[in-house]
C-alpha cells in the first residue's frame, strides 16, 4: 500500500521520504481492538493502516531549506514536527477500546541524521530518501517513542 502525500507550491526544494513499513505487531494490544497505524499531518492522523499488514509504504513530500546556521536540512509542511534543528515525522497508533477510539502511542522518525549532501543527492538524482521501518518493538508491542536505529534503515540513493 503505497501514500503520496502532496504539498503547495513553494519555492524552496522539495524531497521525499519513502517510508516502507514490515514486521507489524497485530490487531490487538493489551485488551485493545482494531489496532491501526496512521500519519499525523498537523492534529490529524490519516490514511490509517491496519496493525496486521504485511507491509504499508508512506510518501511525504517535504519541503527542505538550508538551516544557516548549522547547514543541516530544515524539514517543513505539516508532516514535518519539532524544532527546526530537531524534525521528525509521527506515526500514531489507534485502536478501540470499549465502544472509543484512542490514540494509544506514538513512534518518531527523527531527520536530524540526515546532512544537506544527502538532500542535494536526492534532488539531483530525483530519487526518494528511502527508509525501512520494523514496526513492532523489542516487546512485540506496536513502535513508539524515538525509534532506535536497530528498528529503521536508512538509504539514500545517489
Amino acid at each position: 500500500m503505497e501514500r503520496q502525500f502532496p504539498m503547495t507550491a513553494s519555492k524552496s526544494p522539495e524531497v521525499t521520504i519513502r517510508l516502507r513499513c514490515v514486521e507489524f505487531p497485530g490487531r490487538t494490544f493489551e485488551g485493545s481492538r482494531d489496532v491501526e497505524v496512521g500519519v499525523q499531518k498537523d492534529e490529524e492522523v490519516i490514511d490509517l493502516v491496519p496493525g496486521d499488514a504485511k507491509e504499508a509504504q508512506f510518501m511525504f513530500l517535504l519541503r527542505v531549506e538550508k538551516n544557516p546556521k548549522t547547514g543541516k536540512p530544515n524539514f517543513l509542511g505539516p508532516f514535518a514536527h519539532g524544532t527546526p534543528t530537531n524534525r521528525f515525522l509521527y506515526l500514531s497508533w489507534s485502536a478501540e477500546q470499549g465502544a472509543q477510539r484512542i490514540r494509544f502511542r506514538r513512534a518518531k522518525i527523527l531527520l536530524n541524521h540526515i546532512e544537506w549532501l544527502s538532500i542535494e543527492k536526492a534532488l539531483k538524482s530525483g530519487n526518494p530518501i528511502d527508509a525501512t521501518l520494523r514496526m513492532t518493538d523489542k516487546n512485540g508491542g506496536p513502535i513508539c517513542a524515538s525509534v532506535k536505529p536497530d528498528r529503521i534503515k536508512w538509504d539514500i540513493k545517489a
